[in-house]
């Protein structure tokens, strides 16, 4: 993973019966495969959640899988995130390429 050279605010959502809330978290790192999260929410393994975020003004839902998830020395939770969805993925994809592009 490519280290962003800001950080992604993301929505998180909760789908299905869990019924948690939705919280907010930042994305570190993306790629079109997963992305790296630092969040405050608690989250488990292989635990399936929403992100919602901004990238090269383009607005994205992508359902992820985590893929680990443990605490930082400051509190928060570091969370790795694998994209589930194949055409989100591909998106995704296009949209870190418009941003490189214009770096």
């Amino acid at each position: 993973m490519t280290r962003a050279p800001y950080l992604v605010p993301a929505l998180l959502r909760f789908p299905g019966s869990s019924a948690r809330q939705d919280s907010w978290g930042r994305l570190l790192k993306i790629t079109a495969g997963g992305a790296e999260l630092s969040t405050a929410a608690r989250l488990a393994k292989g635990e399936v959640l929403l992100a919602q975020f901004e990238l090269g003004g383009e607005r994205l839902l992508m359902r992820a899988r985590v893929h680990h998830a443990g605490d930082d020395d400051d509190g928060q939770r570091l969370a790795e995130l694998v994209w589930v969805d194949m055409v989100e993925r591909r998106r995704l994809a296009r949209a870190l390429l418009e941003v490189l592009a214009k770096s």
